[in-house]
């Protein structure tokens, strides 16, 4: 599918106010696009120019009543990114069950794309050494133990078996960018603290939230029907990403490591304790098994077909630090 981008476009958004879908909208708008915004509560601060819907994924008759007929792309950036066992039940409920909900919804729209935001964490995060993720490696995710790549990769299933609709499947990498509000600004307080309990031994890579973005819209108006595309960044290990940011922000980290057995035994103790607490723990077993896993991604087929392009690490981490010192955090 190639769409005619001469006259404009009308989207609809699931995920509207998270991180990567509030950036989606406004990059949709800058290109001219008209833009649904599924919510569930209306945001303090709306974007200009975007129309936000009330409504839920797990709702199928909401969605039914809010989702227009007329849209071109159905962007699905909802979900779960949770890595708490005590919510993998609702975790799926988002992940899975929300996804075959737009895809009951799609089944009668024969014009309108739909473009699925997953995660190259469905090719699995098991490998024992350090590997290189492409489209063409094989999927993993579902005989994963943690709850959220094993609801992604099921999703991704559910897709692929609608032969009969257009869908294309976006694989972001680590999404970092301004106005995080819930993602990596964790890692970031702590670096700026000082108080890392240890460094992470995995790498990955590191895509800027605004690159991902424009990645989605270039997958609605140029990615083939039917197709997967690793939207990635910069392959660096923790340690290094963790230098770079240290360096840009102006603070001293010490770099400390502690052994593998020991942050599995506190991952457990502090999983445990918070099952009592009721309170999510700053570390869990899924969490560890994450930011361990090792990968580097090869997103050529993005920049081939798509025309993907990516922002260098520093600008990036430039824009974080201004917005960090906006919000008085650094």
């Amino acid at each position: 599918m190639f769409m005619d981008t001469n006259h404009p476009q009308k989207a609809f958004v699931t995920g509207a106010t998270g991180f990567l879908g509030r950036h989606l909208c406004r990059e949709l708008t800058h290109q001219g696009w008209q833009v649904v915004a599924l919510c569930r509560s209306l945001p303090e601060n709306p974007l200009p120019e975007v129309n936000y819907v009330k409504g839920n994924i797990l709702s199928l008759a909401s969605l039914t009543e809010v989702i227009p007929k007329d849209i071109d792309v159905l962007f699905h950036t909802a979900a779960d990114t949770g890595t708490w066992s005590k919510n993998n039940a609702r975790q799926t409920l988002t992940n899975v069950t929300g996804t075959q909900h737009i895809l009951q919804c799609l089944s009668d729209m024969k014009n309108t794309r739909l473009v699925h935001v997953s995660s190259v964490a469905t090719y699995g995060i098991n490998h024992r050494d350090m590997v290189t993720i492409s489209e063409d490696t094989a999927a993993e995710g579902f005989v994963s133990d943690v709850n959220y790549v094993r609801s992604k990769a099921q999703a991704e299933r559910l897709i692929a078996q609608h032969q009969k609709l257009d869908w294309v499947i976006v694989q972001p990498s680590h999404i970092i960018g301004p106005h995080d509000h819930h993602n990596w600004i964790r890692l970031f307080k702590m670096i700026i603290n000082n108080n890392l309990p240890s460094i992470p031994r995995g790498a990955g890579s590191f895509a800027d939230v605004r690159d991902v973005a424009k990645g989605c819209v270039l997958a609605a108006t140029k990615g083939q029907c039917h197709n997967r595309y690793i939207l990635a960044g910069h392959n660096l290990s923790f340690e290094a990403f963790i230098a770079h940011v240290a360096k840009t922000f102006g603070v001293n980290v010490d770099y400390k490591k502690k052994p593998q057995w020991l942050l599995k035994l506190a991952a457990r103790i502090q999983s445990l304790m918070s099952y009592f607490s009721n309170q999510p723990p700053d570390l869990t077993p899924e969490s560890l098994q994450l930011i361990t896993h090792r990968y580097a991604a090869d997103y050529s087929k993005a920049i081939t077909e798509l025309g993907y392009e990516t922002t260098p690490l520093n600008a990036s981490l430039a824009d974080i630090k201004q917005d960090l010192q906006n919000r008085e955090i650094l």
